[in-house]
């Protein structure tokens, strides 16, 4: 569907079937043309399909890390597998597409050599150089020179073309060359001692037990964010609201899990992987942010709509329940949905701790914040992102310092409503006995 909207390039994430008569096959592998999800058999014996695979890698790539391992839950041992496994192993189980070759190729040539060397990229070409001579920052670029058919040399420092004398030289003459960068402000308002500390003395048995910020804390966000489709508009936009929420995450002291482009089998198996993790035993709360296109029966796969590639919403909560996931049980688990729920939009009317077996409630300790209300849209813009990711970020960037969860969801509801009245947000399934403090930076 992706009709701009009247004021600024938005877009729906609505997945209407008229789309259908659109398709655009070349982009992802011969064997997805169907819109079947391939699952393959790594060596450890876990089956994993093959956009989950990926997405994971990739992650694991993002995080630096030049050695893959399986994601999945193992049901003898009661963990994360863990198994280690190469890139070799990955080619040979996932027959990969030459620009996803490159991607890989190209990071794992950059970890090694970082290992290896002192390496930069060039700011002409983009190619990595190594400087030779650790006492000279002016550095020449064989790749650059040979191409221009010029003597092409950068700073080291400042990464920059050359200015000045080359020889055993400590810096160049660009302007600003050696100064210390100052780095832009980090917008989230961190919390002062003395209020938390007020908070707790005041409101202990009303508020959710917050660990104080050690090393020994293991909080962790769940970021599974589809953009690219088989018979969908890609969801352009969509990287700046991964981007906005990781660095927010981050500010919050949680480790991000970014997975990109799955279907509806890879979110359900990553979801159920994702609440086994042991790190939420040394956790006080989690989050799990879902952006995708949907639909009033839940967040579409990137594949066939067909081939009923559409997760349920309703499993989210399953696999974070009181049953499924006890290392999060009496925890808060907030969860974040950017989706279309239907095709209608806006209408026009006139101004107006104990041990012992206990029963519990197999669904508490949740709040869902969704980006619209049930059969209607949501917009998208293509360069900014969406209104609902950028006003959340926003709005915790200013208030979590001094709001509790539920008061945060109501300031993004009251803006919606003053500046973005085709779409309102809404609450569901909230079941916190407490008020959830976020406490940045404590």
């Amino acid at each position: 569907m992706s009709q701009p909207e009247e004021d600024g390039g938005y877009s729906e994430d609505a997945a209407p079937l008229s789309i259908l008569s659109n398709l655009r096959i070349s982009k992802v592998e011969e064997n997805w043309k169907l819109g079947e999800v391939e699952v393959v058999v790594l060596l450890c014996g876990h089956e994993i399909s093959l956009d989950y695979l990926i997405a994971w890698c990739k992650y694991c790539l993002k995080q630096n890390k030049n050695c893959f391992t399986c994601p999945r839950f193992d049901e003898g041992k009661k963990q994360i597998c863990g198994v280690g496994f190469p890139y070799q192993v990955l080619c040979q189980k996932a027959k990969l597409t030459l620009e996803l070759k490159e991607h890989f190729e190209e990071r794992l040539g950059a970890l090694t050599a970082a290992k290896l060397c002192e390496y930069k990229p060039c700011p002409g070409c983009q190619s990595y150089v190594e400087r030779a001579d650790k006492k000279n920052l002016c550095v020449r670029c064989t790749i650059c020179t040979s191409r221009t058919g010029c003597t092409y040399e950068f700073c080291w420092n400042c990464r920059r073309e050359w200015k000045g004398p080359v020889i055993t030289a400590l810096t160049c003459a660009n302007d600003g060359c050696g100064k210390q960068e100052v780095s832009p402000l980090n917008p989230l308002v961190l919390c002062q001692p003395e209020f938390k500390r007020d908070k707790l003395q005041k409101e202990k048995n009303d508020i959710y037990p917050m660990t104080d910020k050690n090393p020994a804390r293991k909080r962790l966000a769940l970021l599974i964010n589809n953009i690219e489709f088989l018979y969908l508009d890609d969801r352009f936009g969509a990287e700046k609201d991964e981007l906005s929420m990781e660095k927010l995450f981050e500010g919050l002291g949680y480790t991000v899990v970014t997975l990109r482009n799955l279907s509806a089998k890879g979110m359900d198996d990553a979801m159920r992987d994702f609440s086994q993790r042991e790190e939420h035993k040394l956790s006080d709360s989690c989050f799990v942010v879902f952006m995708s296109h949907g639909s009033a029966s839940g967040l579409n796969g990137i594949f066939n709509q067909e081939s009923e590639d559409v997760f349920s919403t309703n499993d989210i909560f399953k696999h974070l329940n009181t049953l499924n996931c006890a290392g999060l049980r009496d925890k808060p688990k907030i969860i974040l949905i950017q989706s279309c729920r239907g095709d209608d939009g806006d209408v026009y009317v006139q101004d107006s701790g104990n041990q012992r077996l206990h029963t519990e409630h197999r669904e508490k300790d949740f709040c869902c914040l969704r980006s619209c209300t049930p059969d209607t849209v949501s917009y998208r813009n293509i360069e900014k992102g969406t209104v609902f990711i950028q006003d959340i970020v926003e709005i915790f960037n200013q208030y979590a310092h001094q709001d509790h969860i539920e008061e945060l969801f109501r300031k993004v509801l009251k803006k919606f409503k003053e500046t973005h009245r085709r779409q309102m947000p809404c609450k569901e399934r909230t079941t916190l006995s407490k008020s959830f403090y976020l406490f940045p930076g404590l």
